[in-house]
């Protein structure tokens, strides 16, 4: 067998899924690995569900893998994909819908805008379409259909469309709609004729005492991926920023709800922790909610060995493809050592820890020759060039969360051709006196703002820190620290350096600055 025949997975665990559903071929579920320290049951019961991590690290995977795991035993399952099916029209009627207000505290004014009961219109309307879609017809249920408006057919696959009837906090209806409003108490702010305006808040309550009581025959998920964040004006950043919140908010909500009254309805959400940094920079509380009932997909582990966690996953997706003992892979498919380094070190050094990279320098190492029937350091070696390029593009992505493409642009003309290892003084000296009439650098490295950009690069792994200390008896011990290694904070009163995998795209020069 060639290395051309074997699949190492895409890059985007999405993709692979979708590639294999076509031709209904389960590669990726048979040879998924559970990440360690992640319960799954936790997730399926209702006591954990968020999934956190940083681009790559898996989320998308286990969540794919929940979602399919509960539809193959019978449940009722959804996905939304925020990215995807949440387009820049769907998100401009949201914020029309929503309204605002201006407030002023202590003489500065203040833009507010709050998407938590729309997000809770939209996830009881997801709730009411599923018991619909899978033969909910008692009383309680078709009271549901009606005041979520299901009944009249208007309800598109758009998630704009669902936004179509609210203005300013109240929800616009008639018909049926209006006849269970009634029903169950719901005050009625003006009305004309067949038609009525009501507090969006009151409504997401009837809904909810009407899920209280609904008697579900099986267990329902809904399944938030791709809770994405880009930079493209700051007006859109921040409606973003605020959306995001806002959903995080309403998922922990309707959770909460399920908890209380006993419902078989699960919210399960994926969310990258650039994005949650980001958004929780606005100030709310949904925070300890996170903490609390959410999981850190984290692959570092005690020892960079031959059974590291993520060495694992790639074995028995290899051994998958290629009809090959899990035991038998790192012999036949890979040398020894490469780059005089244990296979299994140089692989995980390469890595930022995260499963996608590993694929990605598979994938990319192969392409120097895919008629090998095994690695050699040459595959490696004659496209590192590429394997940074292409892992510097991942950074960008994550950046985007937080950095407007300019100051990205700025970050890698700074660190191109630096020197690999450095400190804070060299910099700040770099910044002042190369760049010293570069806007957006010294943007970055001013000294009020120097310390929140490495730390942001420290926190996505663009950066850690590589010093040696001497203990009392004088023995000199080396320091290696990444976040993805579990160390969360920079020290950035010592010695810092660039994560190698990104020196050949930024043409760096080994060695320190002073």
């Amino acid at each position: 067998m060639t290395l051309k025949s074997i699949n190492f997975g895409d890059v985007d665990a999405k993709n692979e899924i979708l590639k294999n559903s076509r031709t209904g071929d389960r590669t990726f579920f048979d040879s998924y690995s559970i990440p360690e320290r992640i319960d799954i049951e936790k997730y399926l019961n209702g006591e954990r569900y968020f999934i956190l991590g940083l681009k790559g690290t898996g989320k998308t995977a286990l969540l794919r893998y929940l979602h399919d795991k509960v539809t193959r035993e019978g449940d009722h399952s959804e996905l939304i994909l925020f990215k995807t099916h949440v387009t820049e029209e769907d998100r401009q009627k949201l914020s029309a819908s929503a309204g605002y207000q201006i407030v002023s505290v202590n003489d500065v004014s203040a833009f507010i805008q709050d998407f938590k009961e729309p997000w809770k219109w939209f996830l009881y309307q997801k709730i009411a379409a599923k018991l619909r879609d899978t033969g909910y017809n008692d009383a309680l249920s078709i009271k549901l259909y009606k005041l979520t408006g299901l009944t009249e057919n208007k309800i598109g696959g758009a998630i704009g469309a669902m936004f179509s009837k609210l203005s300013s906090g109240t929800l616009k209806f008639s018909g049926d709609a209006l006849g269970i409003a009634l029903e169950l108490g719901v005050e009625i702010v003006s009305s004309s004729g067949d038609t009525g305006k009501a507090s969006l808040s009151d409504i997401n309550r009837a809904c909810s005492e009407i899920l209280k009581n609904l008697e579900q025959r099986q267990n329902l998920y809904v399944f938030f991926d791709e809770l994405e964040l880009f930079y493209q004006t700051q007006e859109q950043f921040n409606r973003d920023r605020r959306i995001i919140r806002d959903l995080i908010y309403a998922i922990s909500h309707i959770n909460a709800e399920s908890a209380e009254y006993g419902r078989r309805i699960f919210l399960i959400s994926s969310l990258r922790t650039e994005v949650l940094h980001s958004v929780l920079e606005l100030g709310h509380e949904i925070g300890r909610d996170v903490d609390d009932y959410g999981d850190r997909l984290d692959w570092s582990s005690s020892t960079d060995g031959p059974e590291h966690p993520l060495l694992k996953i790639v074995a028995r997706k290899i051994a998958v493809s290629s009809e090959t003992e899990v035991d038998d892979v790192w012999n036949k498919f890979f040398p020894e050592k490469i780059n005089n380094q244990d296979y299994f070190k140089f692989i995980l050094n390469s890595s930022y820890y995260r499963p996608r990279d590993i694929v990605r320098l598979l994938r990319v190492a192969r392409d120097y020759n895919n008629e090998s029937d095994s690695f050699t350091t040459a595959h490696f070696d004659q496209t590192s060039l590429e394997y940074s390029r292409q892992t510097w593009l991942e950074i960008t992505e994550e950046l985007l969360a937080s950095y407007r493409p300019e100051q990205i642009a700025a970050l890698q003309r700074f660190f191109l051709g630096f020197s690999t290892h450095f400190r804070r003084n060299d910099i700040e000296q770099r910044a002042t006196i190369k760049y010293k009439n570069d806007i957006e650098i010294n943007e970055l490295f001013n000294k009020r703002d120097i310390s929140r950009t490495l730390s942001d690069l420290y926190r996505i792994g663009v950066l850690g820190n590589d010093f040696v200390v001497k203990n009392n008896m004088g023995k000199v011990n080396h320091r290696n620290r990444w976040v993805f290694r579990g160390n969360t904070t920079l020290n950035d009163a010592e010695r810092m350096t660039i994560h190698k995998s990104l020196w050949k795209h930024l043409s760096m020069v080994p060695g320190s600055a002073t």
